[in-house]
């Protein structure tokens, strides 16, 4: 792992990311291409050196230095512009050497190698300049074994040493084309998966838009019209306390339609808005949070208990995070047990290695347990007394998906309710 990350460093630069997968792995690629034909060129450099051949060594200087200038420009995130300099490297030193020897040693099957290379690392906008650089090697190969001219002087070899350099020759190539081939076979496949993931996420998408609009027309018509039922009735009243009492229930109507709208907004957001991490003192966030539902009638006997030590602080999504905790302390002030002398909700926190824990308790009415594996889906309710809008809790699933975590229910009828939220450290 760690000759991985080093090769990774080398080539696209310490703390430097590519977002695209298929730019990642084309430049990779490229980059090993250049790191390959350099220890080629030393190798080959060595050979001639010990065999007291001089006149190739400029040859070899010159393709490790421009082979090591694309590896440089690689870092500096000219991807393109590197495989420019890589691409013409490799051919021309491939056909300056095959050039000037006999075909039996093999050298050919570098240009097959380069043509290779030329498709793996452009991406399919750049497709032309991969057909051009293909071409241009074939062109070399026509001129190196079918035209008269070669700029070092001609190599003979007896029948061993010819072997020999079929065998290095072969060796050394093998490779490079099958990381060529690799590559273009590993893009197809994280594409193929890449559209399922798609494909099973617009299904979703779609059955779950058509759930929202249908939902959302209901519940957005019922408390209008209810207020407007709600308003004749109070018209036609003849007593005080009749029009204070529905002019009581329109609030409540209101009420319920402010909450319903905010959920909307929260869903909303949690699917347009990208990821915000930051630090947050998570007592802040939970006193914040129990400031805008302490006023409730519903909550004006229970005791919110925070136990988490003031120096808590946690790497996340403030915004996301913040709609979590809302929405479970909201559920358990809206389904507490009012018969229960002593009402509370506590909140707590445990960090273990890399994951830290929430957890939100209450005393509560407690969830049945044949709607455990429900209460997570989009406008679920328990009862049609239920005064929620059915998102709260699909929103923090979705949220929670946001942010890498995960939420898990244990609830008792009549003895209350602990969610608790797992989150990446």
């Amino acid at each position: 792992m760690s000759v991985r990350k080093t090769v990774r460093d080398l080539i696209i630069g310490k703390d430097k990311y590519i977002e695209s997968y298929g730019e990642f792995k084309q430049a990779m690629l490229s980059g090993q291409f250049a790191l390959i034909g350099v220890v080629i060129c030393l190798l080959y450099m060595t050979f001639d050196l010990a065999a007291g051949v001089y006149e190739t060594t400029p040859i070899f200087i010159s393709a490790i230095f421009f082979l090591l200038l694309s590896i440089a420009i690689h870092r500096q995130g000219d991807h393109c512009l590197a495989n420019y300099f890589l691409l013409p490297t490799i051919n021309f030193t491939v056909y300056i050497f095959a050039s000037s020897e006999s075909p039996n040693t093999g050298a050919f099957i570098f240009f097959i190698v380069n043509a290779l290379a030329a498709f793996a690392v452009f991406n399919y906008k750049q497709r032309l300049l991969s057909i051009l650089f293909a071409a241009f090697t074939y062109i070399l190969f026509v001129l190196a074994y079918f035209v008269d001219f070669s700029i070092l002087p001609p190599r003979n070899y007896d029948e061993d040493t010819l072997l020999f350099f079929v065998v290095i020759n072969f060796t050394l190539a093998l490779p490079g084309g099958m990381m060529a081939v690799y590559l273009l076979i590993s893009l197809n496949h994280h594409n193929a998966m890449q559209l399922v993931a798609n494909n099973t996420l617009l299904t979703k998408t779609n059955a779950e838009l058509d759930r929202f609009v249908y939902s959302t027309s209901h519940d957005l018509r019922a408390p209008l019209t209810s207020v407007m039922g709600l308003i004749t009735i109070t018209e036609r009243a003849e007593h005080r306390e009749d029009v204070k009492k529905y002019l009581t229930m329109i609030k409540d109507r209101i009420h319920s339609l402010d909450r319903f709208i905010k959920d909307i907004t929260d869903y909303s957001r949690n699917n347009r808005l990208e990821i915000r991490r930051e630090k947050v003192k998570l007592v802040d966030l939970a006193q914040d949070v129990w400031e805008s539902l302490k006023y409730q009638p519903e909550a004006e006997r229970i005791n919110f208990e925070i136990e988490i030590a003031d120096d808590v602080y946690i790497e996340s999504d403030k915004a996301r995070l913040q709609v979590v905790i809302s929405n479970l302390i909201s559920n358990a002030v809206r389904y507490h047990d009012v018969r229960k002398p002593e009402q509370y909700i506590r909140l707590k926190y445990q960090a273990s290695g890399h994951v830290i824990s929430i957890k939100v308790e209450d005393n509560g009415q407690g969830i049945s347990p044949e709607f455990h594996s429900k209460i997570f889906e989009m406008f679920f309710r328990a009862n049609e007394q239920s005064k929620g809008s059915g998102l709260g809790l699909y929103i923090v699933k979705e949220a929670l998906v946001k942010l890498s975590g995960s939420i898990q229910l244990e609830s008792v009828p009549g003895l209350g309710t602990t969610f608790t939220v797992r989150l990446p450290r």
